[in-house]
């Protein structure tokens, strides 16, 4: 089974006017909503929307970013049908198609967090890598 495309049709985020300096927390957070039948014209092909809700809430008080979007998944008919069923009946995902679907949601909504967080003045969600340069070794005279 593949992912085929990510969708997202929300994007969102506030700071708080009066943020107090401090240590801050940031929860992230993602989650299904729901998972809908997806139409393909490829004879044995079938597919899933997977919507999904990533959220960021800086603590405290600080503010959030919510980003809600689609996972498009596509597969042979008997395991895509199996998936569906399974969510109609117990809301659940085997593990195997969870995997994949969080995973692409996480990339999506952490790369817009990271945007936008810049744009609205909150810390970045994800640490950034920094380059550090060594010291440089001293030279013994003898």
């Amino acid at each position: 089974m593949t992912i085929v495309k990510i969708n997202l049709y929300k994007v969102c985020a506030n700071r708080s006017l009066d943020a107090r300096g401090g240590q801050i927390g940031i929860n992230s957070n993602v989650s299904i909503k729901e998972v809908e039948d997806l139409q393909f014209n490829i004879p044995g092909k079938a597919g899933l929307k997977f919507n999904f809700s990533f959220t960021c809430k800086y603590t405290p008080d600080l503010g959030s970013i919510e980003v809600e979007g689609q996972v498009f998944y596509t597969g042979e008919e008997a395991k895509v049908k199996e998936v569906k069923e399974l969510w109609d009946k117990e809301k659940k995902v085997s593990a195997e198609v969870m995997q994949q679907v969080i995973n692409a949601a996480l990339h999506k909504g952490n790369i817009q967090a990271i945007k936008i967080s810049e744009e609205v003045g909150l810390p970045s969600p994800l640490p950034l890598p920094k380059v550090q340069s060594k010291p440089k070794p001293t030279e013994k005279k003898e």
